[in-house]
């Protein structure tokens, strides 16, 4: 064995044994305080292009969420709005068959009338009010309207909702639902045809909107799955696992004391050569 003294190459290599330790300690310590296992680039490079591909994927299904839920919040809003037009249609039918009564006199009539021409006017109101983030809904307008529920290009739901205008709302024959007049039999006959015609025009309306609410929901639990998945493959690569990281720790706190004592041991050969000296 031999003795020297300007290098001491047990020492030098138990110092870089401690340095490298302290450095694995941080780290290991910096995995616990983050809870992730992929803190830097160099902790691993393949797999932090993975996570944050993933990552950027699943904030995608999020935002299409979102989009998907402001959608069916439209089509909740119309359906509320069509309902009530239901709602007005259907007593204007029923005022339609009192008039048509033949006990009915012409003053009574004018009567009925005025009260069909007041839901008339409610009902063209509707289709003139509501609206979603100033987009009116029921007028006419709100055709074709597109809504990015996916994360890829092309990923689109498209909602065409039907005006309730009484003016927009008409039979061949009969003319327009705006028009009905019940001061005779006969206009109250054809009052009756025509709030059987507006009907099931707004039953269609409704079905159609249902339809792609029905859709949406979907849709957003389609997404939903989607997202979960793909955050728990980002969790997968990057996230810690504790009780593994815990035992790396505890073999690193290990391997320091290790360490520290082969170093003591080093600068202990060069005390014997000063003995030999001596």
């Amino acid at each position: 064995m031999s003795f020297k003294i300007n290098t001491n190459i047990g020492s030098l290599y138990s110092n870089y044994q401690l340095k490298k330790n302290q450095a694995d300690l941080s780290q290991s310590l910096h995995k616990l305080s983050t809870g992730r296992r992929i803190n830097k680039a160099s902790d691993d490079a393949a797999g932090m292009v993975i996570a944050n591909k993933l990552a950027s994927q699943a904030d995608g299904y999020a935002q299409a969420i979102k989009n998907a839920n402001d959608a069916i919040s439209i089509t909740q809003i119309a359906d509320g709005a069509l309902g009530q037009a239901t709602e007005l249609i259907q007593g204007i039918r029923v005022k339609a068959i009192q008039a048509a009564g033949i006990a009915q006199s012409p003053q009574s009539r004018q009567a009925i009338q005025a009260e069909i021409s007041q839901s008339l006017a409610t009902l063209k109101d509707i289709s003139q009010n509501t609206a979603f983030n100033g987009q009116k809904l029921l007028s006419g307008t709100f055709v074709d309207k597109s809504f990015q529920v996916g994360t890829s290009s092309g990923e689109t739901v498209t909602i065409s909702i039907g005006s309730i205008d009484p003016s927009q709302i008409s039979d061949e024959s009969l003319g327009s639902f705006a028009d009905i007049d019940v001061t005779t039999a006969e206009g109250a006959q054809n009052a009756i045809a025509l709030a059987d015609t507006a009907l099931e025009y707004i039953s269609q309306e409704r079905a159609r909107v249902g339809s792609s609410q029905n859709q949406l929901e979907s849709t957003i639990n389609n997404l939903s799955n989607a997202r979960i998945n793909t955050l728990a493959a980002e969790s997968e690569i990057r996230d810690l696992d504790f009780a593994e990281e815990t035992t790396n720790l505890n073999r690193i706190k290990m391997l320091a004391k290790a360490r520290a004592f082969a170093q003591n041991q080093a600068n202990a050969s060069a005390g014997r050569i000063v003995d030999i000296l001596e």
